[in-house]
């Protein structure tokens, strides 16, 4: 009676990975004929144009190398985080 339970899940798996396998695309050997700048160039332009908005596209994002106005120095900062582990970890108990 297992043996046959074995088999039957052998055979269940077997043809599972058989349609996922059928799947599979090898972009190993993909060239690109573009450069990162061209492509994020064509993409804003893309945009300016009010062509590409894809609901919920987060494939692309940009990290802008503008500094955020936080009005506190990293001095500050670091004391305040060290000041919050300290209460935390009075009010754990520890």
């Amino acid at each position: 009676m297992n043996a046959k339970k074995l088999i039957a899940a052998v055979a269940v798996f077997a043809a599972a990975s058989s349609a996922f396998a059928s799947e599979w695309v090898d972009f190993s050997d993909f060239k690109s004929t573009k450069t990162r700048a061209e492509v994020v160039a064509e993409l804003k332009q893309a945009q300016a144009q009010g062509q590409g908005q894809l609901a919920g596209n987060s494939e692309f994002v940009e990290f802008s190398n503008t500094a955020v106005a936080s009005g506190k120095s990293r001095d500050e900062v670091r004391q305040e985080a060290v000041a919050a582990a300290r209460a935390n970890t009075a009010a754990a108990g520890e």
